[in-house]
């Protein structure tokens, strides 16, 4: 049946200007609903790229040898889950990955890094088990592995986000400056956590109200950086069932469990990395498991629109 106005809203749209009055539920949904399904990439599955990455691409032609985890719901986009993205990064022994800094904020998280040094604005920041490294907007950071070994480590940045607002800059550094490579650690607490004294806090924290004990990492009381706030968690048990306006990136620190997220459950193990995407339900279940969590809770904050439910 024609509508009435048929021959209105086609004359309107003609001119570029669109009625509300028929579209008002696409401009204004009653939720949030995200694009992608939650998505799991077992360590197993991404080491042997890693195994070939470090092989087969040389550190001297690459800005970074990292591999991103991709989502398919982003038609070929490089994001993770919305406004964000984690990888593996991979170094040889030797291997100097070449200073640069961009708006986006990232992070480095050590998981099999022991013997890699990341440098961020002049400060030395070694990378030990379970130990985090800033890399603020616009600081200048490179990495280094000084050890014998192949060193592996966990990247996250919001550079979907900055995308997205069509706001990003990058300047790259060069490779011939010894003198970026030259510095001490004076400083580094600025950009470094350190795993042990994250997991001693984690001892000294309570169960929350969803049955995990969590850490929040803060600067001044608040989120680390404007745009990522960052977590680690303790699972033993079953977690309440939760959902936020927020996406989250979740990498298994150790242990083994299992999440429900959405429609879709799966079992996880070391080093795999999990997607929660924004306003979807997700529990967790683990006998003394951990966690680390990456997500633009920030950005929802400051902008008056964080949502947090238990269920």
């Amino acid at each position: 049946m024609t509508r009435a106005d048929a021959a209105l809203i086609s004359a309107l749209e003609r001119s570029n200007i669109h009625p509300l009055w028929d579209r008002y539920q696409r401009i204004t949904p009653m939720a949030p609903k995200a694009k992608d399904a939650p998505m799991h990439w077992r360590w197993r599955d991404v080491e042997p790229f890693a195994e070939r990455a470090a092989k087969e691409v040389a550190i001297e032609d690459v800005e970074r040898r990292a591999l991103i985890l991709a989502h398919p719901a982003f038609a070929g986009a490089t994001v993770t889950t919305q406004n964000l993205i984690g990888a593996f990064t991979v170094l040889e022994p030797g291997d100097r990955a070449v200073p640069h800094r961009h708006t986006a904020a990232a992070i480095r998280f050590a998981t099999r890094a022991e013997g890699a040094v990341t440098i961020v604005n002049g400060r030395r920041c070694e990378m030990r088990e379970a130990d985090l490294v800033l890399t603020p907007p616009m600081c200048w950071h490179g990495h280094i592995n000084q050890s014998g070994r192949r060193t592996v480590w966990f990247d996250a940045a919001n550079m979907p986000a900055i995308c997205a607002l069509d706001a990003s800059f990058f300047e790259p550094g060069t490779r011939q400056d010894e003198r970026f490579w030259e510095v001490s650690d004076a400083g580094s607490s600025e950009y470094r956590f350190p795993g042990v004294e994250t997991r001693q806090q984690l001892e000294a924290t309570p169960v929350g109200a969803d049955g995990a004990n969590t850490v929040r990492y803060t600067r001044n009381g608040g989120s680390v950086m404007p745009t990522l706030d960052l977590f680690f968690k303790r699972i033993t048990g079953k977690t309440k069932r939760a959902r936020a306006t927020y996406n989250a990136i979740c990498l298994v620190v150790s242990g083994e469990g299992r999440s429900t997220v959405g429609e879709h459950s799966f079992e996880w193990s070391l080093h795999d990395v999990f997607t929660v995407p924004h306003w979807t339900w997700a529990s967790h279940e683990a006998q003394g498991a951990e966690l680390f969590v990456v997500t633009d809770r920030a950005i929802y904050e400051r902008l008056d629109l964080l949502r947090e439910e238990l269920g």
